[in-house]
């Protein structure tokens, strides 16, 4: 059982931490928001509760202070203490199951968990309701043990009872009422043990036993001093910690739609199918309509919800699984976008229950087992796990979308040209450079989260086009869907420019996805580059670069340079050859169109890409470009100049470097 429950840990790790930070990709704003509110407890903000975003319970937010104050301000800090939780949730499962049934449920338990897709998700993200399945567990596993002294968990024909100290039931209402400071799904725990405790009544003897109720006591205790500053909160701001449940609940209009009884049923269905017909259709969350369970998990599900069926008359522990799973489904039937899998987690770990008890009943009915029986089963969850997650899920572009990828990139990208903080792949340490970025007021009111925690030098970005350009590198992130020629003032004079257009962005209600900015870097040129070749006009080639981004995709970069201001608008013919025979052509103004011409100014260096597709990767010596300038409407080109300066045609072709 020990090696057994190393090689769980250790999948559960892996699962957990590969690529870590880079998938999911993006920081949804839930998550920065968190971030926000770590810093302030940096600050000193020692807050109860949290009510920016419909208010947030503290508890994950001062383990991402800790995590942000060692690491710095990073989706890879934030989303840290997720991975640790998820682990301890993994042990706790184990350390349940066992306390509850036995040591091969605990394992097989902390096994279906590991393997679930549902929590390794929940385990890489900054989403806080990961830290209330790790309370449910704990709190369980010490009512559990402190049961042995009151009957609690027991089966009736259990005689031989060993007293235990009251110090598990210390310990089962100080992780209870912690687990209020968690997630707002923690709200119908009362509504389970209420239930389960009508159960213990009617079906039990032993749950009027004068010892339970002892026990019980304590327990409460505990968890009313435990909860008392969060319950005083709530008593004087009501309307700031109990509005959220309103908004989304079936019994608002906006979300019944004026069918109640209709939603409710509809819903009921939907929670049902959600562990292993169709589960959350919120890329967030899950691969859209994967179940929570893969088919072999489901049918050991099924399996163990009759098994806990048969033994409820005489067994608490499997009354009260059931009772709970019935009962912690209720916070997404009861809303909207059932099901919704983080308002359904507080089924976890307690639903990974099930399919235990289920692969037991299998185990148990194959005699002998196959040693190799269930590690098989539980392998192909895992791989099942692995090869959805790591593959159709980080593949999909949706899921950047979903996380708002591209508001991190414009994060990163501004980081990394102020040479400061997170910059999409590393931290970045020291002061800032002396630079300047100009952000427009769109992708700032866009994305307020994110750039409030991402940003490590604030004090070096203007929203908006104040100011005039100043003698210092510029960075200016553009809207690309208003007018944004503004950017062109506030480049310095003369200066080497890139244009580059951000990723792709799609928000929750968009129909198609938008490019979420664009960029005009600018710094001083380096005026002792030699040209390769000369145009008419003024315009200088100073070098082409040809880079693979894909197995099927290459830029190629132009870098001219205008030794005079030009009056007219060019187009650039391209053409990209391999053994003379043109695979691939393409006519665009320089950078895209982003920076055309007509503005080029004397001493500009402009870095002009071309992006090749159909191509494969480059074959120096086999490829080569050939390109110049023209304007299609009046068919006027620039010529090619020979040493002595005379026209030596119209095009050049130059060879593509190894």
């Amino acid at each position: 059982m020990l090696w057994g429950m190393v090689a769980v840990l250790l999948a559960a790790t892996a699962l957990r931490l590969v690529a870590f930070g880079q998938i999911p990709p993006g920081l949804y704003h839930d998550e920065a928001y968190h971030g926000l509110d770590a810093l302030q407890i940096l600050n000193g903000d020692l807050s109860l509760y949290f009510p920016a975003n419909n208010g947030r319970e503290p508890l994950f937010i001062y383990l991402i202070a800790a995590s942000v104050g060692l690491l710095g301000q990073s989706p890879f800090a934030l989303r840290l203490p997720s991975f640790f939780i998820g682990l301890l949730t993994v042990a706790a499962t184990a350390a349940m199951g066992r306390a509850l049934f036995s040591r091969r449920v605990g394992l097989l338990a902390a096994a279906v968990l590991a393997a679930t897709l549902w929590h390794v998700h929940l385990s890489r993200v900054g989403f806080r309701a990961v830290l209330l399945s790790l309370f449910i567990a704990l709190t369980i596993w010490q009512v559990a043990l402190g049961s042995k002294e009151t009957r609690f968990f027991c089966k009736q024909s259990d005689k031989n009872l060993v007293s235990r100290p009251p110090r598990h039931w210390f310990a089962a209402g100080i992780f209870y009422g912690l687990s209020f400071y968690t997630y707002t799904a923690s709200r119908f725990t009362p509504v389970a043990l209420a239930v389960f405790g009508l159960y213990a009544l009617v079906a039990h003897k032993w749950a009027r036993d004068k010892r339970s109720w002892r026990a019980i006591g304590w327990a409460g205790l505990a968890a009313l001093v435990t909860l008392a500053p969060l319950a005083l909160y709530t008593l004087g701001h009501p309307d700031v910690v109990l509005g959220r449940p309103g908004q989304v609940s079936i019994l608002n209009p906006a979300i019944n739609h004026g069918d109640l009884w209709g939603t409710v049923w509809s819903h009921t269905l939907r929670t049902l199918e959600m562990f292993f017909v169709r589960g959350d259709r919120i890329w967030r969350h899950n691969l859209p309509w994967r179940p929570v369970f893969d088919p072999a998990l489901g049918a050991a599900f099924l399996l163990g919800a009759l098994v806990a069926l048969r033994r409820a008359r005489r067994d608490t522990a499997a009354g009260f699984i059931l009772i709970w799973t019935a009962v912690m489904s209720l916070p997404t039937l009861l809303a909207e976008d059932a099901p919704h899998f983080l308002r359904a987690v507080g089924l976890l770990p307690v639903v990974a229950l099930l399919p235990a008890l289920g692969l037991e009943q299998v185990s148990k009915w194959v005699l002998p087992t196959p040693y190799f029986l269930l590690p098989t089963l539980l392998l192909f969850s895992l791989t099942t796990t692995a090869w959805t997650y790591f593959g159709d899920y980080a593949r999909d572009p949706m899921t950047g979308y979903w996380f708002e990828d591209g508001a991190v990139a414009l994060a990163g990208q501004v980081n990394k040209f102020l040479g400061v903080g997170w910059d999409g792949e590393r931290m970045l340490h020291g002061a800032p450079a002396i630079r300047q970025v100009y952000l427009a007021p769109r992708l700032w009111d866009d994305w307020p989260p994110q750039m409030g925690f991402l940003l490590a030098a604030p004090d070096k970005v203007i929203i908006g086009r104040e100011g005039e350009s100043p003698d210092v590198p510029v960075a200016v992130f553009t809207w690309p869907y208003e007018d944004w020629r503004w950017a062109w003032s506030l480049l310095p004079t003369p200066a080497e420019i890139i244009v580059e257009e951000g990723p792709l962005s799609q928000g929750d209600r968009d129909t198609e996805p938008y490019t979420t900015y664009l960029a005009f870097f600018a710094a001083p040129p380096d005026t002792t580059a030699p040209a390769i070749a000369r145009f008419s006009g003024g315009v200088e080639l100073l070098g082409v670069e040809v880079k693979p981004v894909s197995e099927e995709r290459v830029r190629v970069r132009l870098r001219w340079r205008a030794t005079a201001p030009l009056d007219t608008d060019y187009t650039i013919f391209f053409h990209y050859l391999r053994d003379g025979e043109n695979l691939a052509q393409a006519d665009s103004q320089p950078a895209g169109g982003h920076y055309p011409t007509r503005r080029w100014r004397s001493g500009d260096v402009i870095n002009d890409d071309h992006y090749v597709d159909g191509v494969g990767q480059p074959l120096p010596g086999h490829d080569t470009l050939l390109f110049g300038f023209w304007q299609p409407e009046s068919g006027v080109k620039l010529y090619l100049l020979d040493e002595a300066g005379n026209p030596a045609g119209d095009w050049i072709e130059v060879g593509v470097d190894g």
